[in-house]
């Protein structure tokens, strides 16, 4: 075993000890080492902190300050639809389901190897065939049958903000799934080891098989400096922030265009699943339908993807028209809101399904690629939370979904001729315990601008999720206000358990 894959298998041993609520205890010693101090125990996790912002640290995107809440506070922005926020290193954020099914190509049973995101795509890429270099995932071996033949399909559903344990807690609504972890390889110590844990970040670690300070994807939301202005990281569906290769690009280079690739996502910030298409060199369109919450409609980028035509008129529409136009009490009849209802999950399914019977999906002997990202668990979760009666409800419909792709991928490629996987981007925290609470972004960096700045020019964005706030540092210096200043007024914030600058993050050596 080399030394950073060694480095790396006991980095993912002591995140899933520190932070995950079904890590396993420890058997008794004859002679007990004595019990860590409070103090011993905050500075081992600040230092697991500071190391998993490393592994998201690019220069030029990430922020000034990294923030980490204390476990059980909540940091988000104000609105309905957000109450709850994922983000934080805590196990409800970081802890992920990750299985893989296939009676052909997958080894039955549970692991206890710690693995990660980074994990997924190499897996994948061995049953088709393909080596993954220039990655820092690796080939999860345990989950893969050894001489089993290439599947027509691999298939790859990113089940949004999906808590692990929801396959415990929820067991009766998930037939589907719990049928598949029974079946196929589940990882029990899957983790985010990256932060912030959030979707543009998940998805891209998962698509390229490497740590955001390789593939460039650092946050949902981040200022950009030259243009003055905050930038989502996959603009207009643009993937010219991706600094890596995705596992689409690569199969669709082998195959010189001749794979099937499908792409499906309820939201721009799932863009690295799709790769480039072809805005890259040598590269070929796939097909690609991102959800848009403005139309209510499917939509791509025609630069890089082709948007199927049979998906050009499909609205959203459908899904309130004919009936009360309310899910649970809650009104969903507009393009944006339905997102938070578990009847939005069939129309995410239905255009899945569509591209699934209407393209040449294992026509020929060129393995194809399936990649999806469902939302309604985010959604729903940011908005009611993972212990609400609207979350039992959502993760009913997801597993009824998830169901319904399997039935057309039995009907396209046979029930034999495809392998799947699933995960999770990140998860989703609680209700606050009593003793923590939710604190907003906007109060925050106001707390900053009160303290350096009253005419509130300091701080330029901070998106709660991105766990960073971006500063402008020529303001700083003007005002001879250090970021280290910064940095330890928020520390002196008792729902703040961690904060760095950008510079001890940057100076952070990562295995």
């Amino acid at each position: 075993m080399t030394r950073p894959v060694f480095i790396r298998r006991v980095f993912l041993t002591v995140l899933a000890a520190s932070f995950s609520a079904a890590a396993r205890p420890q058997a008794v010693q004859p002679v007990p080492s004595p019990r860590p101090t409070s103090a011993e125990r905050l500075r081992v996790e600040r230092g697991a902190f500071l190391e998993m912002f490393a592994r998201a640290y690019y220069p030029g995107r990430s922020g000034q300050i990294m923030v980490v809440n204390r476990e059980g506070d909540i940091l988000t922005r104000p609105g309905v639809d957000v109450p709850f926020m994922h983000g934080s290193p805590w196990s409800y954020d970081t802890r992920i389901p990750l299985l893989f099914w296939g009676p052909r190509y997958v080894r039955s049973g549970r692991s206890q190897e710690p693995v990660s995101q980074e994990d997924v795509a190499p897996t994948l890429a061995r049953a088709l065939g393909l080596p993954m270099r220039e990655v820092t995932g690796r080939v999860l071996t345990a989950a893969l049958k050894a001489g089993a033949p290439t599947p027509k399909a691999v298939v790859l559903l990113v089940l949004d903000a999906f808590r692990a344990d929801y396959l415990d807690r929820y067991v009766s609504q998930l037939p589907t799934l719990s049928r598949l972890r029974r079946e196929g390889a589940f990882f029990e110590k899957a983790r985010v080891t990256h932060l912030p844990t959030i979707t543009s970040i998940g998805h891209a670690t998962i698509a390229t098989g490497t740590e955001p300070r390789f593939h460039g994807i650092v946050a949902n939301t981040a200022y950009n400096r030259v243009k003055g202005e905050v930038q989502e990281a996959f603009p207009s569906l643009s993937p010219e922030n991706l600094a890596a290769p995705a596992l689409a690009d690569l199969w669709n280079f082998e195959t010189d265009g001749k794979a099937v690739i499908l792409v499906q996502t309820s939201t721009s910030g799932a863009g690295g699943l799709a790769g480039h298409g072809a805005c890259i060199f040598n590269g070929r369109p796939i097909a690609y339908a991102s959800y848009s919450y403005t139309t209510g409609k499917w939509e791509t980028n025609p630069r890089c993807f082709r948007l199927p035509d049979y998906l050009k008129d499909r609205n959203v529409r459908s899904v309130w028209e004919g009936t009360d136009r309310r899910w649970m009490d809650h009104d969903i009849a507009a393009p944006d809101i339905v997102r938070r209802s578990a009847p939005f999950t069939r129309f995410e399914t239905e255009a899945l399904t569509a591209m699934i019977a209407q393209e040449p999906l294992g026509a020929d002997d060129v393995p194809d690629l399936v990649m999806a990202n469902l939302k309604v668990a985010d959604y729903v979760g940011h908005a009611y939370g993972p212990d609400s009666a609207e979350m039992k409800d959502a993760l009913a419909a997801v597993d009824r979904e998830v169901g319904a792709i399997l039935e057309a991928l039995d009907a396209k490629v046979g029930k034999e001729g495809y392998l799947l996987a699933v995960t999770a981007d990140h998860g989703m925290p609680p209700e606050p315990p009593e003793g923590r609470a939710r604190h907003y972004n906007n109060d925050i960096a106001k707390l900053i601008h009160d303290k350096f700045d009253p005419e509130e020019k300091l701080v330029t964005h901070y998106g709660a999720e991105n766990g960073q706030i971006y500063v402008d540092l020529g303001r700083a210096r003007s005002l001879g206000v250090r970021l280290e200043q910064i940095r330890d007024l928020l520390l002196a914030q008792e729902f703040v358990v961690a904060a760095f600058t950008e510079d001890e993050v940057r100076r952070t050596r990562v295995p």
